[in-house]
């Protein structure tokens, strides 16, 4: 199996989908060819080195192992594929929390991935006040988590239960995809775009527009028999929302893309 068919697996396993192989099946398809269980094989190693402790410990053994966030080029790619955060120490709020996790669960460390607005951190399960920042290296209290919203929120933004309520793996690989989306379709590469796309859709609940999305991207690349396959899907899935001009827009659409097959 690839690693597009392998994904789709885990994520038919819902909740007990692993968060390391969601993770290391993206950066498979991004970034590989990927030895998956070597990959896990090198997050034991960690965790075996790290020996076990406190979730504020963990924080800081992984600063002191050259785990940091690249600020520099935040938009790197591969500071969302788990392999290239290992390689090269480098990585982006969720990537890191993702490692965090991973290397927390191995020592009995339970810690829970909270998607804030603007930003990824994690919190202690068994102490949900108890909130850590890999990308900053810090623990942080519910105030100074306020603080962190506020920044990308505004100053007005109010810290409210539902933020941070814990989120599970098929939630933290779908804010991982769709940061990898942004980042292809903002540096105009459909190619990579497109297996971001493909694997959006195999998650439960993706919107319509992300297949339109995948339409769009498929018709630019000149596949227009694969577009117009994706569109007609959609336009017959009674369950897929959409708006009465949306409707027309999409048929209309089909109307074109099956035009550019004669």
């Amino acid at each position: 199996m690839d690693a597009s068919e392998e994904f789709r697996n885990e994520v038919e396993l819902g909740g007990a989908a692993a968060l390391d192989r969601l993770a290391l099946l993206i950066a498979a398809k991004g970034a590989g060819p990927l030895d998956v269980s070597g990959e896990q094989a090198r997050l034991d190693e960690l965790a075996a080195d790290f020996g076990g402790g406190t979730a504020a410990e963990l924080m800081g053994w992984l600063r002191i192992r050259g785990f940091r966030g690249n600020a520099d080029s935040y938009y790197d790619p591969d500071n969302s594929f788990l392999n290239r955060v290992l390689d090269r120490g480098l990585g982006i709020p969720i990537s890191l929390s993702v490692l965090a996790i991973e290397v927390g669960r191995r020592c009995d460390i339970h810690l829970v991935g909270i998607g804030l607005p603007g930003e990824f951190i994690v919190a202690e399960r068994d102490e949900p006040d108890r909130f850590h920042n890999p990308f900053r290296h810090q623990s942080m209290s519910p105030a100074q988590v306020t603080e962190l919203l506020r920044r990308f929120a505004g100053p007005a933004a109010r810290l409210t239960p539902d933020m941070v309520q814990p989120v599970g793996a098929l939630s933290i690989a779908a804010r991982m995809l769709a940061n990898l989306a942004h980042i292809y379709a903002h540096t105009a590469r459909p190619a990579d775009l497109e297996w971001v796309l493909r694997f959006q859709t195999t998650l439960p609940g993706a919107a319509p527009a992300v297949r339109r999305q995948l339409v769009a991207t498929l018709a630019a690349l000149g596949r227009f028999w694969e577009a117009s396959d994706v569109l007609a899907a959609l336009v017959a899935d009674p369950l897929a929302p959409a708006t009465p001009d949306e409707r027309e827009a999409d048929e209309t659409l089909l109307t074109q893309l099956r035009g550019n097959l004669n």
